[in-house]
């Protein structure tokens, strides 16, 4: 992690409120923090009616969401490995429920440098949803407990909950400064 600070600006969705609604969903997932750490995201959005696959993308792409009527498909680039696909379809998961307004045709493609609101938003909701806050808190505790320093504890809470080292770092940094 390092010197390293993850400071975005979210849009007028703030970080409680996306906690709250990915707790929810997860709940009727039967997810339990206490017992549980991994999220299948594939099964998870396939339980919610969305068709998922990989995709010939051009290397800058990392995925996209389309939706028509009852058609919801997520769609990922197949050049990409399994920690980045699973966050990169919890990312575009994350723009249905934050960005979608029901009954309207919906193609969210990125292929831009730079990253907006809308975009910090549904990278703050896919970590919230691939690693659960409570069950996140959890074992980063233990782990601390045990001794690891904090990069010991990133690569192995990237491990348990398969997301991109990256990732995870963001996470400690935002769970941990968020209940300061």
């Amino acid at each position: 992690m390092g010197n390293k600070r993850y400071i975005v600006r979210l849009s007028d969705v703030d970080k409680k409120e996306i906690e709250t609604q990915v707790t929810a969903l997860l709940k009727g997932y039967g997810y339990s923090p206490q017992e549980d750490a991994y999220v299948d995201i594939v099964e998870f959005v396939q339980q919610l009616g969305f068709i998922v696959g990989n995709a010939e993308l051009d290397e800058k792409e990392d995925g996209f969401l389309a939706i028509q009527a009852n058609d919801k498909i997520i769609g990922v680039n197949s050049k990409r490995s399994l920690d980045w696909k699973r966050f990169i379809i919890a990312h575009e998961f994350a723009h249905f429920v934050l960005h979608y307004k029901a009954g309207e045709l919906y193609l969210n493609r990125e292929n831009k440098k730079g990253k907006d609101e809308e975009e910090n938003d549904a990278d703050y909701f896919a970590a919230a949803l691939l690693m659960p806050k409570e069950a996140f808190k959890r074992l980063y505790s233990q782990f601390e407990e045990d001794g690891m320093n904090t990069t010991a504890n990133c690569l192995q809470l990237a491990s348990i909950f398969k997301v991109p080292f990256d990732s995870a770092s963001r996470r400690v940094e935002e769970v941990f400064l968020a209940d300061r």
